[in-house]
């Protein structure tokens, strides 16, 4: 018989298809019709008789998915294969099979996730989001035998499901020479590019505005940056390393109408005593200015500002300005490199007793780090509900180095270098007790001292 045409399927689905080698990785985008064109596969091969197939996903409803889209291509290769199911016990739990049979003898096999549903079989075998298998190591290790010793084939396909899953690590191998196997990444992007959106709308043509808006939709709804990017930027998430998960983060969020916050420091309507703390950039990174008023035991924002490429006159006359009122207690600039100059005059002008400049060291980043964990594992802090802020909260990361020491960065990028956040860290740093007495000669004390 002739095999139905590939021009149905879009450029990477064909390219997973007619890969002949033996064992291959697939990194990839949510959605795009990846186990589908994997099905077709299974069919085609089982047509020409090239032994069985094993196939397991992460859970059964999945398994069962990718028996019904073969059970569609054996209509269209117009091949008779019986549907049957078996039980079979794997450490003493039940588990079923699900079996397509070929008039050949050849079978299509969907069962447990558990490695040992690969043992003691031979043929090609597949696994379906194998990032999220529990037991990925094991799993390759009875895949492995089953499909290469004798010359099957070896599928492995995935979503990410963070750095530091094993599926993320066996492409870096692959990248980097240490293991044989090809890779095919396709992100929504290039899924996009490649006729995605048309099929799914089905358009006759390709669709430039179409295409944009349907992503623009799709980034629009998407939670978070970590999100869009593993599921569908083929990027592994860092949420584990991130210092304040997502979690933390949003149950400290308040919205405007709860949380009101100005920008100048005239418009602000807080007398309780006022923190402030200063990231300071210049041409690459924001200037951020946070102030924390403290109600109770909870310190809220009451006051954010940010300069992008401003002269160091205007951040110079902000923080003057806003060190005029008479409730700000204590302010904490960072003199790391390019703030030097106007944490200094500020000192000069306000006093050590207000205004304390902090050198970035990674001591320092761990002592303004972790203090400001606590306080969102506590609840006691209130933020903007605001996404870029949330993304830059999210940004720092707690980093554990071959030498066992711990440091806490973030990759610099168009929105800054997670400068919010450490604005927001000085800012708790600046709460602390005043260690240095009040000197005489004031002409007013500020509210709370």
């Amino acid at each position: 018989m002739t095999n139905p045409s590939l021009d149905y399927f879009l450029p990477y689905q064909q390219a997973w298809i007619n890969d002949p080698s033996p064992f291959v990785i697939g990194e990839k985008s949510r959605r795009i019709g990846w186990t589908y064109a994997a099905s077709y596969r299974a069919v085609e091969r089982r047509v020409r008789k090239l032994g069985n197939l094993y196939f397991s996903s992460a859970d059964f409803t999945a398994g069962r998915e990718f028996m019904d889209y073969c059970r569609t291509w054996c209509k269209v290769f117009n091949v008779v294969a019986k549907e049957t199911s078996e039980d079979v016990v794997i450490d003493d739990r039940k588990f079923t099979n699900m079996v397509l049979t070929f008039a050949s003898g050849v079978k299509i096999v969907a069962g447990s996730s558990n490695p040992v549903f690969f043992r003691s079989k031979g043929g090609d075998a597949d696994a379906d989001e194998y990032a999220f298998h529990r037991e990925g190591r094991n799993l390759l290790k009875a895949m492995h035998a089953t499909a290469l010793f004798w010359g099957h084939q070896l599928r492995l396909w995935s979503t990410h499901n963070g750095e530091g899953s094993f599926f993320n690590s066996l492409l870096k191998d692959a990248r980097e020479g240490r293991l044989k196997a090809t890779v095919h990444r396709v992100t929504i992007l290039d899924a996009v590019e490649q006729g995605l959106v048309e099929k799914i709308r089905k358009l006759k043509k390709p669709d430039a505005k179409a295409r944009q808006e349907w992503l623009d939709e799709l980034r629009a709804t998407c939670p978070d940056q970590d999100t869009w990017n593993e599921e569908y930027m083929c990027i592994p998430g860092s949420g584990a390393s991130s210092l304040l998960s997502y979690e933390l983060i949003t149950a400290c969020e308040r919205s405007a109408a709860d949380l009101p916050i100005v920008e100048d420091p005239r418009d602000l309507k807080f007398n309780g005593p006022l923190y402030v703390g200063g990231d300071i950039g210049r041409k690459n990174d924001l200037t951020v200015f946070w102030g924390l008023g403290k109600v109770g035991d909870v310190f809220e924002t009451r006051l954010r500002k940010e300069f992008r490429n401003a002269t160091y006159q205007v951040q110079e006359e902000y923080f003057n300005l806003l060190m005029g009122l008479r409730n700000v207690r204590r302010a904490c600039l960072d003199e790391t490199g390019i703030g030097n100059m106007l944490a200094e005059r500020a000192v000069q002008r306000w006093g050590s007793y207000r205004v304390e400049p902090v050198t970035f060291t990674a001591q320092v980043k761990s002592d303004l780090a972790m203090p400001l964990k606590r306080l969102f594992e506590d609840r006691l802090v209130r933020v903007p509900a605001d996404a870029a802020v949330r993304e830059d909260l999210h940004k720092v990361q707690r980093i554990v180095t071959t030498a066992g020491n711990v440091r806490f960065d973030a990759k610099a990028d168009d929105a800054g270098h997670a400068d919010r956040f450490w604005a927001l860290a000085l800012a708790y740093h600046a709460a602390d007790d005043l260690k240095v007495p009040l000197p005489p000669p004031m002409r007013f004390k500020p509210v709370g001292m």
